[in-house]
């Protein structure tokens, strides 16, 4: 049995690492380049004088794109990190694509000298060594926006407590230097002392340290330094940044994942609790009045969609009428004054509100599972062994629950595989009519706002989860069937 696990939990590395493979995938190819994300912010596309301010302002706040592309991974390429050889004569091309005649430096730039503004401390030595060649003067405009940008030092937000007042200060020293000097043209009466400046922050010993090129650097880069490493480093570490919440996913998700959680272990425990049961009773009972009564009933709450149910719940038991007040609330799970409950009393408020939304999620589970209860146990009711056991002189109880639904249960081992999953999905639907702030809700608000980090953390837990639940499933058809057990062992 032993030797059993350990084999199916290699078997689910590679499983693993294609949904993460697909995940990321995902995740690269529906954000935004640096390029799109400033014409939209830019409004470009309007003329006037209007446009152009908007312009000016994007530029001004460009470091706030490179931050988010910074914390997202999107400014490192996606499996292969050639940066670390870059050369003068590489970034001098990509900057004479960019730079305009007379060497003035357009405010749009250029698709290349964006992807340029990313490329971080790989750029900034290539791009000192175009700064202090007063032949290619007619780049330094180009080359000293690109090199402010370059070696802009961007601040995790979860790493600012972790920073010394004297690191946090010079940081904010360094970027202040940077955005300062900043050049649009040659003309600048400044161009000589800002040209200077920005050299020295190469020169400075400290920095020089972090910016110049070696082969070491390069060689290591290839494969570390790229956008597939850094977001595995930050999905097990836990530091997957939400942009639409400011906040880390895993917090966000843990902050609501318990009131999912509570939710869903409720409604599975009712569901099954009350399904198993009702199929054995069916089967025992069946062709009968009562089995045909239930049968009908069961189907006829499967046809009603959950959101319809949820609504006519709401609209009759949830709403104030001239009669009288509201049965139930029609919000949340806890009234807005229960933190000052007793236990009892809180608990008992919990129940109040989580009534209507536990029906919402049982009842269409009633019908599957105790049909699919009923069904299994009626083939093993008619099953060479059990005419054996009667034979035999065995009570009809002893049959069914000594014999019959220990066999049964191979289906429904395999139905609640995915439980484990389950119990971390949320419910959208009604989440949304009760307005429950849970989980679900959390997921959809960020499937609308493209938040790929905070998708694809609720999506390797899911699946992480889904994938117990399987190894689960086959240990428990060992526990209920010998014949698969000799094969284990």
């Amino acid at each position: 049995m032993l030797a059993y696990v350990v084999r199916r939990l290699l078997l689910m590395i590679p499983t693993f690492l294609g949904i993460l493979v697909i995940n990321f995938a995902v995740m690269r190819l529906q954000g935004f380049t640096l390029a799109e994300q400033m014409k939209v912010e830019s409004g470009k596309g309007s003329e006037g004088v209007a446009s152009e301010r908007k312009v000016q302002g994007a530029s001004k706040n460009v470091e706030n794109y490179i931050d988010r592309f910074r914390r997202a991974g999107n400014d490192l390429p996606a499996l292969i990190n050639t940066r670390g050889f870059w050369t003068k004569a590489d970034v001098v091309s990509t900057l004479q694509v960019a730079a305009p005649a007379h060497g003035v430096r357009s405010n749009s730039g250029s698709r290349a000298e964006k992807q340029l503004w990313l490329a971080g401390h790989f750029a900034v030595e290539p791009l000192y060594q175009v700064l202090a060649d007063d032949a290619l003067k007619e780049l330094h405009p180009a080359a000293a926006t690109a090199f402010a940008l370059c070696a802009y030092a961007s601040v995790d937000p979860g790493n600012v407590r972790e920073l010394s007042s004297v690191e946090l200060n010079r940081i904010q020293s360094l970027n202040e230097t940077l955005r300062n000097n900043r050049f649009d043209s040659i003309a600048d009466p400044a161009y000589a002392a800002k040209r200077k400046v920005l050299m020295s922050v190469y020169e400075d010993p400290l920095n020089r340290t972090a910016f110049a090129h070696s082969k070491g650097k390069a060689w290591k880069a290839l494969f570390v330094e790229t956008g597939f490493t850094d977001l595995m480093v930050k999905l097990f570490t836990g530091r997957l940044y939400s942009e639409t919440h400011k906040e880390y996913a895993f917090t966000l998700i843990g902050e609501r994942w318990y009131i999912s959680f509570g939710l869903n272990f409720l409604s599975i425990i009712i569901a099954w609790g009350i399904s198993i049961p009702l199929g054995i009773r069916s089967a025992r009972r069946v062709g009968t009045l009562e089995d045909r009564a239930t049968t009908n009933s069961l189907f006829l709450l499967w046809s009603l969609p959950s959101f319809f149910v949820g609504t006519l719940l709401l609209h009759h038991l949830c709403t104030d009428t001239s009669h009288g007040a509201a049965l139930f609330p029609n919000r949340g799970l806890s009234s807005d004054d229960s933190m000052w409950y007793s236990t009892p009393a809180y608990l008992l408020d919990l129940l109040w509100h989580a009534t209507l939304p536990l029906i919402v999620l049982c009842y269409g589970s009633f019908t599957s599972l105790s049909r699919y209860m009923r069904g299994n146990l009626l083939d093993q009711l008619n099953a060479d062994y059990t005419r054996t056991a009667r034979a035999k002189g065995a009570s009809e109880d002893a049959v069914i629950y000594g014999h019959a639904v220990k066999n049964s249960m191979l289906t429904m081992i395999t139905l609640g595989a995915g439980l484990l999953s389950e119990l971390f999905g949320g419910f959208v639907i009604v989440e949304s009519i009760f307005s429950i702030q849970g989980l679900g809700t959390l997921l959809l608000d960020a499937a609308r706002q493209q938040d790929a980090p905070l998708i694809m953390a609720s999506t390797v837990i899911s699946v992480g989860l889904l994938l117990v639940g399987i190894l689960v499933a086959d240990l428990l058809y060992a526990v209920v069937d010998p014949r698969i057990r000799s094969k284990y062992g």
